[in-house]
Protein backbone atom coordinates (compact mmCIF):
# COMPACT_ATOMS: atom_id res chain seq x y z
CA UNK A 1 0.00 0.00 0.00
CA UNK A 2 2.83 2.46 0.90
CA UNK A 3 6.45 1.91 -0.10
CA UNK A 4 9.47 4.18 0.28
CA UNK A 5 12.59 3.11 -1.62
CA UNK A 6 15.88 4.79 -0.59
CA UNK A 7 14.10 8.10 -0.05
CA UNK A 8 16.14 11.19 0.83
CA UNK A 9 15.28 14.85 1.39
CA UNK A 10 17.70 17.77 1.21
CA UNK A 11 16.76 21.44 1.41
CA UNK A 12 20.19 22.74 0.38
CA UNK A 13 21.06 20.92 -2.81
CA UNK A 14 22.54 17.85 -1.15
CA UNK A 15 24.89 19.48 1.36
CA UNK A 16 22.83 18.16 4.28
CA UNK A 17 19.89 15.76 4.49
CA UNK A 18 16.78 15.86 6.68
CA UNK A 19 16.03 12.28 5.58
CA UNK A 20 18.65 9.93 4.16
CA UNK A 21 18.09 6.64 2.31
CA UNK A 22 14.92 5.59 4.12
CA UNK A 23 13.20 2.42 2.87
CA UNK A 24 9.83 1.33 4.28
CA UNK A 25 7.11 -1.07 3.16
CA UNK A 26 3.70 -0.80 4.83
CA UNK A 27 1.15 -3.49 3.86
CA UNK A 28 -2.55 -2.61 3.40
CA UNK A 29 -4.60 -2.24 6.57
CA UNK A 30 -1.62 -1.74 8.90
CA UNK A 31 -0.56 1.20 11.06
CA UNK A 32 3.06 2.32 11.04
CA UNK A 33 4.39 4.60 13.77
CA UNK A 34 7.29 6.87 12.77
CA UNK A 35 9.11 7.33 16.05
CA UNK A 36 12.00 9.51 17.18
CA UNK A 37 13.01 12.76 18.81
CA UNK A 38 12.55 16.26 17.45
CA UNK A 39 14.41 16.85 14.19
CA UNK A 40 14.89 13.15 13.37
CA UNK A 41 13.05 13.42 10.04
CA UNK A 42 9.80 11.66 10.90
CA UNK A 43 7.45 14.54 9.99
CA UNK A 44 9.41 15.25 6.82
CA UNK A 45 9.03 11.57 5.89
CA UNK A 46 5.29 11.73 6.56
CA UNK A 47 4.85 14.85 4.41
CA UNK A 48 6.72 13.33 1.50
CA UNK A 49 4.09 10.58 1.23
CA UNK A 50 1.41 13.08 0.14
CA UNK A 51 3.85 15.55 -1.43
CA UNK A 52 3.49 18.32 1.09
CA UNK A 53 7.26 17.97 0.67
CA UNK A 54 8.69 16.45 -2.51
CA UNK A 55 11.52 14.01 -1.94
CA UNK A 56 14.97 14.75 -3.38
CA UNK A 57 15.76 11.19 -4.44
CA UNK A 58 14.37 7.69 -4.20
CA UNK A 59 10.82 6.56 -4.92
CA UNK A 60 7.51 6.67 -3.04
CA UNK A 61 4.61 4.46 -4.11
CA UNK A 62 1.04 4.71 -2.74
CA UNK A 63 -1.64 2.29 -3.93
CA UNK A 64 0.67 1.05 -6.67
CA UNK A 65 1.35 4.51 -8.15
CA UNK A 66 4.53 6.59 -8.01
CA UNK A 67 3.48 9.78 -6.17
CA UNK A 68 5.60 11.94 -8.49
CA UNK A 69 3.37 10.87 -11.38
CA UNK A 70 0.20 12.02 -9.61
CA UNK A 71 -1.01 15.61 -9.47
CA UNK A 72 -0.15 16.70 -5.90
CA UNK A 73 -3.58 18.22 -5.27
CA UNK A 74 -5.34 15.04 -6.42
CA UNK A 75 -2.94 12.96 -4.33
CA UNK A 76 -3.65 14.97 -1.15
CA UNK A 77 -7.39 14.71 -1.68
CA UNK A 78 -7.06 10.93 -1.86
CA UNK A 79 -5.10 10.67 1.41
CA UNK A 80 -6.53 11.69 4.78
CA UNK A 81 -4.38 13.97 6.96
CA UNK A 82 -4.79 14.62 10.69
CA UNK A 83 -2.80 17.42 12.32
CA UNK A 84 -1.65 17.91 15.88
CA UNK A 85 -4.52 20.05 17.06
CA UNK A 86 -7.49 19.63 14.78
CA UNK A 87 -6.59 22.27 12.16
CA UNK A 88 -10.30 22.97 11.66
CA UNK A 89 -11.47 26.06 9.79
CA UNK A 90 -12.78 28.29 12.61
CA UNK A 91 -15.48 30.02 10.53
CA UNK A 92 -17.02 26.75 9.26
CA UNK A 93 -19.42 24.52 11.16
CA UNK A 94 -18.54 20.93 12.04
CA UNK A 95 -20.50 19.64 9.03
CA UNK A 96 -18.92 22.20 6.70
CA UNK A 97 -15.43 21.29 7.90
CA UNK A 98 -16.04 17.61 7.21
CA UNK A 99 -17.50 18.39 3.78
CA UNK A 100 -14.52 20.39 2.47
CA UNK A 101 -12.89 17.68 0.33
CA UNK A 102 -16.14 16.03 -0.89
CA UNK A 103 -17.27 19.47 -2.10
CA UNK A 104 -13.99 19.97 -3.96
CA UNK A 105 -14.59 16.59 -5.57
CA UNK A 106 -18.08 17.73 -6.65
CA UNK A 107 -19.97 15.12 -4.68
CA UNK A 108 -23.78 15.53 -4.75
CA UNK A 109 -25.21 17.29 -1.67
CA UNK A 110 -27.15 14.22 -0.60
CA UNK A 111 -24.03 12.05 -0.65
CA UNK A 112 -22.07 14.65 1.34
CA UNK A 113 -24.85 14.87 3.93
CA UNK A 114 -25.04 11.08 4.37
CA UNK A 115 -21.26 10.73 4.62
CA UNK A 116 -20.99 13.60 7.13
CA UNK A 117 -23.67 12.19 9.40
CA UNK A 118 -22.26 8.66 9.19
CA UNK A 119 -18.77 9.89 10.12
CA UNK A 120 -20.04 11.95 13.04
CA UNK A 121 -21.70 8.83 14.39
CA UNK A 122 -18.45 6.87 13.88
CA UNK A 123 -16.45 9.41 15.91
CA UNK A 124 -19.14 9.50 18.62
CA UNK A 125 -20.40 13.03 17.94
CA UNK A 126 -24.14 12.65 17.17
CA UNK A 127 -24.92 14.67 14.04
CA UNK A 128 -28.08 16.25 15.40
CA UNK A 129 -26.16 17.69 18.34
CA UNK A 130 -22.82 18.63 16.76
CA UNK A 131 -23.12 19.24 12.99
CA UNK A 132 -24.03 22.96 13.30
CA UNK A 133 -21.51 23.86 16.00
CA UNK A 134 -18.42 25.96 15.31
CA UNK A 135 -14.99 24.63 16.38
CA UNK A 136 -14.81 27.12 19.27
CA UNK A 137 -17.89 25.47 20.75
CA UNK A 138 -16.10 22.11 21.03
CA UNK A 139 -13.60 20.71 23.50
CA UNK A 140 -10.11 19.82 22.30
CA UNK A 141 -11.00 16.14 22.11
CA UNK A 142 -14.20 16.88 20.18
CA UNK A 143 -12.28 19.06 17.71
CA UNK A 144 -9.82 16.25 17.10
CA UNK A 145 -12.70 13.82 16.53
CA UNK A 146 -14.00 16.19 13.83
CA UNK A 147 -10.45 16.28 12.44
CA UNK A 148 -10.53 12.49 12.07
CA UNK A 149 -13.94 12.65 10.39
CA UNK A 150 -12.73 15.32 7.96
CA UNK A 151 -9.65 13.22 7.08
CA UNK A 152 -11.93 10.33 6.07
CA UNK A 153 -14.75 12.31 4.46
CA UNK A 154 -13.91 11.35 0.87
CA UNK A 155 -13.70 7.65 1.77
CA UNK A 156 -9.90 7.70 1.87
CA UNK A 157 -8.24 4.35 2.60
CA UNK A 158 -4.86 5.88 3.50
CA UNK A 159 -4.50 8.30 6.40
CA UNK A 160 -1.47 10.24 7.69
CA UNK A 161 -1.38 11.47 11.29
CA UNK A 162 1.08 14.04 12.64
CA UNK A 163 1.17 13.76 16.46
CA UNK A 164 -2.65 13.49 16.45
CA UNK A 165 -3.03 13.07 20.22
CA UNK A 166 -0.14 15.28 21.36
CA UNK A 167 -2.16 18.36 22.35
CA UNK A 168 -4.71 16.46 24.46
CA UNK A 169 -4.85 15.74 28.18
CA UNK A 170 -3.93 12.14 29.14
CA UNK A 171 -7.52 10.94 29.72
CA UNK A 172 -8.83 12.37 26.43
CA UNK A 173 -5.73 11.11 24.63
CA UNK A 174 -6.30 7.56 25.90
CA UNK A 175 -10.00 7.56 24.97
CA UNK A 176 -9.50 9.09 21.53
CA UNK A 177 -6.61 6.77 20.66
CA UNK A 178 -8.80 3.77 21.53
CA UNK A 179 -11.67 5.10 19.42
CA UNK A 180 -9.33 5.77 16.49
CA UNK A 181 -7.95 2.23 16.67
CA UNK A 182 -11.49 0.81 16.48
CA UNK A 183 -12.35 3.14 13.59
CA UNK A 184 -9.18 2.22 11.70
CA UNK A 185 -9.91 -1.48 11.97
CA UNK A 186 -13.59 -1.06 11.07
CA UNK A 187 -12.69 0.89 7.90
CA UNK A 188 -9.58 -1.19 7.12
CA UNK A 189 -7.40 1.93 6.91
CA UNK A 190 -3.70 1.99 6.12
CA UNK A 191 -2.13 4.61 8.40
CA UNK A 192 1.19 6.29 9.13
CA UNK A 193 1.43 8.12 12.45
CA UNK A 194 4.21 10.40 13.65
CA UNK A 195 4.90 10.24 17.38
CA UNK A 196 7.77 10.87 19.78
CA UNK A 197 6.09 8.68 22.42
CA UNK A 198 7.32 5.06 22.44
CA UNK A 199 4.47 3.92 24.71
CA UNK A 200 1.94 5.35 22.25
CA UNK A 201 3.71 3.54 19.40
CA UNK A 202 3.80 0.26 21.32
CA UNK A 203 0.08 0.49 22.13
CA UNK A 204 -1.10 1.61 18.69
CA UNK A 205 1.13 0.37 15.89
CA UNK A 206 1.46 -2.84 13.90
CA UNK A 207 4.93 -1.67 12.83
CA UNK A 208 7.33 0.89 14.30
CA UNK A 209 10.06 2.72 12.38
CA UNK A 210 12.64 4.34 14.68
CA UNK A 211 14.44 7.32 13.16
CA UNK A 212 17.44 9.33 14.31
CA UNK A 213 19.20 12.18 12.50
CA UNK A 214 17.29 11.47 9.29
CA UNK A 215 18.10 7.76 9.14
CA UNK A 216 15.98 4.70 9.79
CA UNK A 217 17.62 2.74 12.61
CA UNK A 218 15.14 -0.12 12.82
CA UNK A 219 11.70 -1.11 11.62
CA UNK A 220 9.70 -3.99 13.03
CA UNK A 221 6.76 -5.07 15.13
CA UNK A 222 6.50 -3.83 18.72
CA UNK A 223 7.54 -7.33 19.86
CA UNK A 224 10.63 -7.31 17.61
CA UNK A 225 11.74 -3.91 18.89
CA UNK A 226 11.23 -5.00 22.51
CA UNK A 227 13.05 -8.31 22.16
CA UNK A 228 15.66 -7.58 19.47
CA UNK A 229 16.57 -3.88 19.44
CA UNK A 230 19.08 -3.29 16.64
CA UNK A 231 20.64 -0.14 18.09
CA UNK A 232 21.36 1.27 21.59
CA UNK A 233 19.07 4.22 20.79
CA UNK A 234 16.18 1.81 20.14
CA UNK A 235 16.88 0.10 23.48
CA UNK A 236 16.87 3.49 25.17
CA UNK A 237 13.49 4.39 23.70
CA UNK A 238 12.01 1.02 24.66
CA UNK A 239 13.38 0.96 28.22
CA UNK A 240 11.67 4.19 29.32
CA UNK A 241 8.02 3.18 28.78
CA UNK A 242 8.68 -0.41 29.90
CA UNK A 243 10.01 0.94 33.21
CA UNK A 244 7.01 3.27 33.48
CA UNK A 245 4.61 0.38 32.95
CA UNK A 246 6.42 -1.76 35.52
CA UNK A 247 6.47 1.10 38.07
CA UNK A 248 2.76 1.68 37.53
CA UNK A 249 1.99 -2.02 37.98
CA UNK A 250 4.12 -2.11 41.15
CA UNK A 251 2.28 0.93 42.58
CA UNK A 252 -1.11 -0.63 41.81
CA UNK A 253 -0.04 -3.92 43.43
CA UNK A 254 1.25 -2.02 46.49
CA UNK A 255 -2.04 -0.14 46.84
CA UNK A 256 -4.01 -3.38 46.58
CA UNK A 257 -1.77 -4.97 49.19
CA UNK A 258 -2.20 -2.06 51.62
CA UNK A 259 -5.99 -2.28 51.33
CA UNK A 260 -6.05 -6.02 51.96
Amino acid sequence: MITLENVSKSYDGGKTFSVKNVSIHLPPGKLLALLGGSGCGKTTTLKMINRLNDHTSGRIVVNGADVMRIDPVALRRSIGYVFQGSGLFPHLTVAQNIAVVPKLLDWPKERILKRTEALLDMVRLPAQEFRDRLPRQLSGGQQQRVGFARALAAEQKVILLDEPFGALDPKTRFELRGDFMKLRRALDLTAVMVTHDMLEALLSADLIAVMKEGRLLQMGTPHELRTKPADPYVSELIDGPMREMKDLKDRIDDEKGSRA
